[in-house]
């Protein structure tokens, strides 16, 4: 399940099948494909605009979904076989030892949903500033404790003193949870110690890959990155 700001048209067919690889961007889809089985506990992709980030953060929350969320599947069974009511069996195993008032399922009957949260920078900062005003916080508590956290162009968002402080507030306990993030931004890392301290940039350089993404521009080349 993927939440977060409306994405659009223009990535729907977004997938690391359909991203166009180059010596630039190549150790980047590498890191965002470990992220998303899980091999990794975050990825940071900096570069210039066009570069192919959004698509691979687009790939990597699809792929991540793909992977970590389960459904079963229906089995299909062949002769009917009459077999006595739970009861009797639970009965004639445990007697009166087990509470039969819950069901009991197998963990592959058990339908499992990745949490992924993905948000570009901008819409991020309003929806903190609208639940601030409004809500019960409960932005910030997603962000915190979803499965996989998508921030999409880090830089571009108006860094007034609240955001700063929930932002903080967000990657420092995803740190100390060990809980995977992906992130994309325009600034180069000097530019990210400035803007967001120290503090954040120590926690991303522990526990994340830090990937320069170079190459084409691909949107003057006429792609969709």
């Amino acid at each position: 399940m993927i939440r977060g700001a409306a994405r659009g048209e223009l990535f729907v067919k977004s997938t690391f099948d359909t991203f166009e690889v180059n010596a630039g961007n190549k150790t980047a889809l590498e890191a965002c494909r470990l992220l998303s089985a899980g091999e990794i506990k975050g990825v940071i992709l900096i570069g210039l605009v066009g570069r192919g980030k959004t698509h691979l953060l687009e790939s990597l929350a699809k792929e991540f979904d793909r992977i970590h969320s389960y459904i079963p599947v229906a089995e299909e069974f062949g002769d009917v076989v009459e077999i006595p009511p739970l009861r009797e069996l639970i009965d004639a195993q445990f007697g009166d030892e087990v509470d039969i008032s819950a069901p009991y399922l197998r963990k592959d009957e058990i339908s499992k949903h990745a949490h992924v949260e993905f948000w570009p920078m901008l819409d991020l900062a309003a929806a903190l500033r609208r639940d601030a005003v409004g809500g019960d916080g409960e932005i910030v508590e997603r962000c915190m404790r979803c499965d996989l956290l998508l921030l999409d162009d880090l830089g571009r968002e108006k860094a007034s003193d609240f955001i700063m402080q929930e932002f903080d507030r967000i990657v420092d306990y995803r740190y100390r949870q060990m809980l995977p993030i992906a992130v994309s931004t325009n600034l180069t890392w000097a530019g990210i110690v400035d803007m967001y301290s120290g503090h954040t940039a120590s926690r991303w350089a522990h526990s994340c890959e830090v990937v320069e993404v170079t190459g084409p521009d691909y949107r003057l080349q006429g792609g969709r990155k």
